[in-house]
């Protein structure tokens, strides 16, 4: 429905009920009759005759209707989804006689000052003449002195009251007034998310897993939460309880009371490394009085001394330069996300999507028959954004590719695009043909979430549901890497948060770290502060070159790491424990200290949201990324790249063969499709979400739609994630970042004396007189080394006094002729040789 159209609905529907509403509140029976009534109704005679019909028919149950119609219009002004009105409406029309009844089994006598005031005496009851006629009481049932009403006549009073309310509770499901939902969500809250039932006061699962799955592996995190009934009482107190699944009420409410309360200082958390072992149920800390969802801000560290007066609030601390100090979070006391900070889904309506492919398969056989090509539609699915339809080929010296060539014919005569032919179905001798929904449904990550088993997925990532409504669920450490691609406003940074949450969702900072390249400065500003960053969002190109060549130095390190502990993979190293893996390094004289990696690695995800403006600045990210897309699976660093501009010279054959796993939205032209799925397609999609995912080890790329998160959920779940403490930079990523923007130097040093045994300088030095050439990017492409090292390289020859101090755009002028390098190089102590190539003289000397 149009949100308009829903708007004035709404109006419409509160106006009535209330203007119903105060007509039955001032009905009364001196208000009707055949000559001219003794009183006036305050809506005339058509309200007090209305008035008249509904109390005489339903009696007290006549006020449901006004109600149920202003409940209606509430609904329809929050966007609730209000799907199958005519359900809803028949539950409406089932539940009125049904409480009539039950308002004539009350005991006689009840309400006669109502009665008397409606002139109703007779009926002996406050169901009206309905309820009079299925309960009336005992010597009320015609003239005879039956013993009442029809229900009451074969059933008694007890077997009429229980049948009525039976009735009465199939009318409320029949109207889906959400108190199912509220139902199953305090038996979820009271079994599943709080065991044992006597001990709610912890507020940990007791296996340190989630419900459902297997107690292995040892190192899963428990997820802390509140009981619903401390949960709703904390929120009640501070301000309006929100209602079931509503992410954005829930985050406003969580803030409001996080301002009402005043909560005392915390100690300081101490930085010594978390051990591996899972912690045991008593060294779990308890969650007793302060909810870990209600009031996560209370669980920041603070380092200031607590205030003077124990009755002040304290003091709340001023932001930090960044890199902010260091705070280890303990995994024993994180607590995850609940799921439900998304919203729910809304009830998709079947009724009308029966027709609708029926219309199209006939359609569909139409349309080829008229290119002479026989096929029979023979099965449909229906999926969020397109319907498949299974078509089996009745002539069979039909070739395949010959129907593939019909996609824009097949557009042109449904009158629609976004067609899509996959000629013929994997493992299926059919061939498919996908067709836009006239009518799509959204696809929201709270109906994935539930499908995801965190103890098989390491790095569970959310991209949505594929043609037949399937869930796109990946692994990312298993993919391993990601290369996202689409214009525009085509679905890449939702799908980006999509990715980002669902991990959150899943994983302690102790378990996941995030490396993120903002080169827009707003896509991934909103993730700031959270404690799995190992550095706030890079803005700074030249500082994300230099994150990424510590992300390729600590793949080395880590791989040392495993050869040293005899381990292939990131999941072995961590399974060891600490007792295991000091044993094994001790055979090989190593001690843990010395590893330098600790007892766990956490797994590291590089996130590049624009992976073509990074190129444009520094191409030499493409080695680095090469190199992490290439080696680090193994050791747990994985990579994501989106690009906007999918062209041949940004997405290269080193990426694609490194990336195997790629998500493409809409795309200008086939060409850019081609590069990315090497094969088109993508530039038929749909658009908003409409993506094509090729999956590693298949050729043939399988379409769907991407999961659409709102605003408000991705704040819930990052605020939830800010209050848990503030992150623990690493302060090597700071100083390389800071090294490259101060060209290669840090703030205040001296030239050292590594230039001197520097045989690559040397003969990047050479090179410079043969080739007359003095700039970075010269070295760089000369001598096959990276910006920073470049850059490093003009420095040194600067403060040697061989180049000239920059001067704009200008290239540099060489100062000092090849025999001063020579004569430089003895006085420092370098031993020249003849026969060494690289101080012989250049050819232009």
């Amino acid at each position: 429905m149009n949100r308009h159209l829903q708007l004035a609905l709404s109006v419409l529907l509160a106006i009535g009920g209330f203007a119903l509403l105060l007509t039955l509140v001032a009905y009364k029976a001196s208000q009707v009759g055949i000559q001219t009534p003794v009183e006036v109704h305050p809506f005339g005679p058509f309200g007090a005759w209305l008035a008249h019909a509904l109390l005489r028919g339903y009696g007290l149950a006549a006020f449901l209707v006004p109600l149920v119609a202003i409940g209606w219009a509430v609904a329809l002004w929050r966007d609730r989804d209000l799907s199958h009105p005519s359900r809803r409406i028949a539950g409406a029309i089932i539940l009125l006689p049904a409480i009539s009844g039950l308002l004539h089994l009350l005991p006689r006598g009840t309400g006669d000052g109502v009665l008397t005031r409606w002139d109703q005496s007779n009926l002996d009851g406050l169901g009206g003449a309905i309820g009079y006629l299925l309960c009336a009481p005992a010597g009320g049932w015609a003239s005879a002195g039956g013993s009442g009403g029809f229900l009451r006549l074969w059933l008694d009073t007890a077997g009429a009251a229980v049948l009525l309310a039976g009735i009465v509770l199939f009318a409320v499901w029949l109207m889906d007034l959400g108190l199912l939902a509220w139902i199953r969500r305090l038996w979820y809250l009271a079994t599943t998310r709080r065991e044992p039932l006597a001990g709610r006061d912890s507020g940990v699962y007791p296996s340190g897993v989630y419900p459902g799955a297997s107690a292995e592996p040892a190192t899963r995190t428990a997820r802390a939460t509140t009981s619903f009934r401390e949960l709703k009482k904390r929120l009640t107190d501070g301000g309006e309880l929100p209602g079931p699944n509503e992410a954005d009420e829930i985050l406003a409410a969580i803030r409001k009371q996080r301002e009402a309360l005043a909560a005392p200082p915390v100690q300081q958390a101490h930085t010594a490394p978390v051990s591996d072992q899972p912690a045991s149920s008593g060294d779990l800390p308890a969650v007793t009085s302060e909810p870990a969802v209600a009031d996560s801000d209370t669980a920041a560290t603070s380092s200031e001394p607590p205030p003077a007066a124990a009755g002040d609030p304290p003091a709340k601390p001023k932001p930090a330069a960044k890199p902010k100090p260091v705070l280890q979070i303990n995994a024993s006391s994180y607590a995850l996300p609940s799921p439900d900070l998304l919203q729910t889904p809304k009830e998709r309506s079947t009724a009308a999507h029966e027709q609708e492919k029926q219309q199209t398969a006939k359609a569909i056989e139409t349309a080829f028959g008229a290119f002479n090509v026989k096929v029979s539609v023979v099965g449909a699915t229906r999926g969020p954004t397109v319907t498949q339809y299974e078509l089996k080929l009745l002539d069979e010296s039909m070739r395949v590719n010959k129907v593939e060539g019909f996609e824009q014919d097949l557009s042109l005569k449904l009158g629609t695009e976004g067609i899509r032919i996959v000629a013929p179905l994997p493992n299926k001798t059919t061939v498919g043909v996908e067709v836009p929904n006239r009518s799509k449904d959204a696809v929201v990550m709270r109906d994935l979430v539930d499908e995801i088993d965190p103890a098989v997925m390491a790095l569970p990532v959310v991209l949505g549901r594929d043609a037949v409504g399937k869930p796109l669920i990946m692994d990312l450490a298993k993919a391993p890497h990601l290369l996202v691609a689409g214009s525009t406003g085509m679905g890449k940074s939702v799908c980006m948060n999509a990715m980002i949450c669902s991990i959150l969702l899943f994983r302690t900072p102790d378990e996941v770290r995030f490396i993120m390249v903002d080169p827009k400065m707003v896509e991934l500003s909103g993730y700031e502060d959270i404690p799995h960053l190992l550095t706030p969002p890079i803005t700074d190109m030249t500082k994300a070159h230099a994150a990424l060549d510590w992300a390729c130095q600590t793949m080395d390190e880590r791989y040392e790491a495993l050869r040293q502990s005899g381990c292939r993979s990131i999941a072995d190293y961590n399974a060891l424990g600490e007792q295991e893996l000091r044993f094994r390094l001790a055979k090989k004289e190593v001690s843990l200290e010395d590893l330098g990696t600790g007892v766990r690695m956490p797994y590291i995800v590089v996130l590049v949201d624009e992976y073509a403006d990074l190129m444009m600045v520094n191409k030499e990210v493409e080695k680095s990324i090469v190199r992490l897309a290439a080696k680090s699976r193994a050791c747990g660093i994985h990579v994501i790249l989106t690009t906007q501009r999918p062209s041949a010279d940004v997405v290269t054959g080193l990426i694609k063969s490194n990336l195997p796993s790629r998500v493409c939205f809409r795309v200008v032209d086939r060409n850019n499709s081609r590069v990315v799925l090497d094969t088109s397609g993508a530039e038929n999609l749909l658009g908003k979400g409409d993506m094509l995912f090729l999956q590693p080890g298949t050729s043939l790329p399988v379409r769907g739609q991407g999961v659409f998160l709102k605003d408000a959920e991705i704040n819930a779940i990052v605020e939830h994630a800010r209050g848990q403490g503030a992150p623990s930079y690493d302060e090597s990523i700071a100083k390389a970042g800071a090294v490259a923007v101060q060209g290669g130097k840090g703030s205040g040093e001296e030239t050292s004396d590594a230039w001197k045994t520097d045989r690559k300088l040397h003969e990047a030095v050479q090179a410079m007189y043969r080739y007359d050439k003095t700039g970075a990017d010269f070295f760089r492409r000369k001598m096959g080394i990276g910006y920073n090292k470049a850059t490093e390289y003009v420095e040194t020859l600067e403060d040697l006094g061989f180049l000239s101090p920059a001067a704009g755009t200008a290239p540099r002028k060489l100062l000092k002729s090849w025999d001063d390098w020579l004569d430089l190089l003895r006085e420092n102590g370098v031993e020249i040789h003849d026969a060494d190539e690289i101080y012989r003289p250049p050819f232009n000397t």
